[in-house]
């Protein structure tokens, strides 16, 4: 009888195996499931942040497409082909002109900050790795110095209220065939045959062509942190000068001259564009 009780449970024990190694297999293999998940979990998260630092991109927008901003916390936002502000009453045209311009011009800015902090880290450095080295010949190439001095007077930021009165008085706050047909909001004349234009309908002259109204705003950036015009202003904006004192140095902006440094005044006085230089690009 024993020996029958003995044999019966081994192959209950025998029986019993597969499934316990059986559980094993699938609790391994949730395990791995649930890590597998947990990782793609990990992996979009990623991709969301990506997403989420980069600007959003809007083509031929309307009136209604342009996004009104919060002053603390502007949205990184690309326009590209804004439809003419002519419509709009003149109050609601300033508005959505701030509205399209204030995003890319704090994009902009924050670019070349960012090329200003690494210039500044390397100041007190006596060797510089190789990457180093190679952005700062590239900082100086682009900015067309070798001067370290000169190279941090030109790789500096300039306040939103300039931008936005400039912009206003050459775009005719965003009402001209220039800025609605080449996204040029400022004016700038193409010189190279390499340049993509736009002929203006009454002059022999060509103006550029923009990919979007980014592109315009680092251009014209550019062209007053590189011109030789623009000495001056750079030298102002270097000892710490209010923003009146920088309009005074921008004489040769426009061949109106002093007329043009009153109407600049003008513009921003009356606009309050000033309260614009506080606003800051949301993270």
């Amino acid at each position: 009888m024993r020996e029958y009780f003995a044999f019966f449970v081994i192959a209950v024990l025998f029986l019993l195996s597969p499934l316990s190694c059986m559980n094993t297999d699938i609790s391994s293999n949730t395990e791995k499931g649930n890590s597998s998940i947990l990782r793609k979990s990990e992996q979009e998260e990623k991709k969301e942040k990506k997403r989420a630092n980069k600007p959003l991109v809007i083509n031929n927008p309307t009136v209604e497409d342009i996004i009104p901003i919060d002053c603390e916390n502007v949205l990184p936002v690309i326009y590209s082909h804004v439809k003419s502000l002519k419509e709009l009453t003149p109050k609601d045209r300033k508005k959505k002109f701030v509205d399209v311009l204030l995003p890319e011009i704090l994009i902009a800015n924050e670019e070349i900050r960012k090329e200003r902090n690494f210039l500044l880290s390397i100041l007190k450095k006596e060797i510089l790795s190789e990457v180093e080295k190679e952005k700062l010949e590239y900082l100086k190439d682009k900015y067309r110095t070798d001067d370290m001095a000169e190279l941090l007077r030109r790789v500096n930021t300039i306040s939103p209220s300039l931008i936005l009165a400039q912009g206003a008085i050459e775009s005719g706050w965003g009402t001209s065939r220039f800025f609605t047909e080449g996204n040029n909001v400022f004016g700038m004349y193409a010189f190279r045959p390499s340049n993509k234009k736009l002929k203006a309908k009454e002059k022999d002259v060509y103006l550029k062509v923009y990919d979007d109204i980014l592109d315009s705003v680092r251009d014209y950036i550019y062209n007053l942190n590189v011109g030789w015009a623009y000495e001056e202003f750079r030298r102002e904006r270097e000892k710490g000068s209010n923003i009146d004192n920088l309009i005074k140095a921008l004489t040769f902006y426009s061949t109106q001259r002093e007329s043009y440094v009153r109407l600049l005044e003008n513009v921003i006085k009356s606009n309050r564009f000033t309260a614009y230089d506080n606003c800051t690009l949301s993270k």
